[in-house]
């Protein structure tokens, strides 16, 4: 699968199921650390990616 198929399922798969996880983000960020700017949207996918892939592997 090319990396814009992936992309394309990931973004299908967020509308479908309306992942609203960035928006919490902002939420809390601005509550915990209202002094350093938030991560921008892909930012936060790619880290969110990655913990998730960490996860996975690593069995934490």
């Amino acid at each position: 699968m090319s990396s814009f198929d992936l992309r394309a399922a990931w973004t299908g798969l967020c509308r479908l199921l309306k992942d609203d996880s960035y928006e919490r983000y902002l939420r809390e960020h601005a509550r915990l650390a209202p002094e350093e700017p938030p991560l921008d949207p892909q930012a936060f996918r790619k880290k969110q990616i990655l913990m998730t892939l960490g996860r996975r592997c690593c069995g934490g």
